[in-house]
Protein backbone atom coordinates (compact mmCIF):
# COMPACT_ATOMS: atom_id res chain seq x y z
CA UNK A 1 0.00 0.00 0.00
CA UNK A 2 1.66 3.31 -0.82
CA UNK A 3 0.76 6.40 1.79
CA UNK A 4 2.33 10.15 1.77
CA UNK A 5 3.73 11.40 4.99
CA UNK A 6 2.20 14.35 6.07
CA UNK A 7 3.68 17.54 6.45
CA UNK A 8 2.55 19.86 9.88
CA UNK A 9 0.88 18.14 12.00
CA UNK A 10 3.11 17.76 14.54
CA UNK A 11 1.03 20.44 17.27
CA UNK A 12 -1.86 17.96 16.80
CA UNK A 13 -2.53 15.97 19.79
CA UNK A 14 -5.05 13.06 21.41
CA UNK A 15 -6.13 11.83 24.56
CA UNK A 16 -3.67 8.90 24.23
CA UNK A 17 -0.63 10.82 25.14
CA UNK A 18 1.13 10.53 21.86
CA UNK A 19 0.31 9.35 18.44
CA UNK A 20 2.61 5.85 18.34
CA UNK A 21 0.20 5.13 21.82
CA UNK A 22 -3.08 5.85 19.86
CA UNK A 23 -2.10 4.03 17.26
CA UNK A 24 -1.15 0.70 19.90
CA UNK A 25 -3.85 1.24 21.43
CA UNK A 26 -6.97 1.43 18.47
CA UNK A 27 -4.91 -0.79 16.00
CA UNK A 28 -5.55 -4.27 17.82
CA UNK A 29 -2.13 -5.04 16.43
CA UNK A 30 1.08 -5.49 18.59
CA UNK A 31 4.28 -3.04 18.09
CA UNK A 32 5.98 -4.20 15.20
CA UNK A 33 10.09 -4.37 15.63
CA UNK A 34 10.62 -2.37 13.19
CA UNK A 35 9.44 0.37 10.78
CA UNK A 36 6.58 -0.08 8.50
CA UNK A 37 7.76 1.45 5.59
CA UNK A 38 9.01 -2.03 3.67
CA UNK A 39 12.08 -0.58 2.69
CA UNK A 40 13.46 0.05 6.40
CA UNK A 41 14.67 -1.60 9.20
CA UNK A 42 14.48 1.27 11.74
CA UNK A 43 13.47 0.90 15.03
CA UNK A 44 13.15 4.18 16.95
CA UNK A 45 9.27 4.13 16.29
CA UNK A 46 6.83 7.13 15.94
CA UNK A 47 3.10 7.59 15.36
CA UNK A 48 3.49 8.98 12.17
CA UNK A 49 0.51 11.11 10.47
CA UNK A 50 -0.11 9.82 6.68
CA UNK A 51 -2.97 9.77 3.98
CA UNK A 52 -3.45 6.53 1.36
CA UNK A 53 -2.17 7.73 -2.02
CA UNK A 54 -4.76 8.28 -4.52
CA UNK A 55 -7.86 10.63 -4.88
CA UNK A 56 -10.29 8.73 -3.31
CA UNK A 57 -9.55 9.11 0.71
CA UNK A 58 -8.06 12.04 1.97
CA UNK A 59 -8.44 10.92 5.33
CA UNK A 60 -5.50 11.31 7.72
CA UNK A 61 -4.06 8.09 9.54
CA UNK A 62 -1.39 6.84 12.25
CA UNK A 63 1.05 3.65 11.52
CA UNK A 64 4.67 3.41 13.24
CA UNK A 65 6.91 4.42 11.15
CA UNK A 66 11.12 5.44 12.47
CA UNK A 67 12.11 8.66 13.25
CA UNK A 68 14.09 8.93 9.98
CA UNK A 69 10.90 7.70 7.34
CA UNK A 70 8.60 10.12 9.73
CA UNK A 71 10.76 13.71 8.81
CA UNK A 72 10.36 12.08 5.32
CA UNK A 73 7.60 14.83 5.12
CA UNK A 74 5.48 14.56 1.75
CA UNK A 75 7.44 11.33 0.77
CA UNK A 76 5.35 8.40 -0.89
CA UNK A 77 6.38 5.33 1.56
CA UNK A 78 5.44 1.89 0.88
CA UNK A 79 4.01 0.00 3.94
CA UNK A 80 2.84 -3.65 4.30
CA UNK A 81 -0.91 -4.44 3.53
CA UNK A 82 -1.04 -6.00 7.50
CA UNK A 83 -0.10 -2.71 8.32
CA UNK A 84 -3.75 -1.10 10.47
CA UNK A 85 -4.03 2.78 9.04
CA UNK A 86 -5.80 3.91 12.72
CA UNK A 87 -7.93 7.28 11.99
CA UNK A 88 -5.69 10.47 13.26
CA UNK A 89 -9.32 11.88 14.55
CA UNK A 90 -9.77 11.88 18.13
CA UNK A 91 -13.39 12.19 18.05
CA UNK A 92 -13.74 8.69 16.28
CA UNK A 93 -11.39 7.02 18.03
CA UNK A 94 -10.23 8.14 21.88
CA UNK A 95 -12.79 10.96 22.00
CA UNK A 96 -10.12 13.59 22.52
Amino acid sequence: MQVTNINGTSGNACKCGDWLSHWKKHSGQPLPQFCSETRCAGNELVGAHVQKDGPGDKSWYIIPLCKRCNEAKGATLTVGDHVKLVPASGRSTCGA
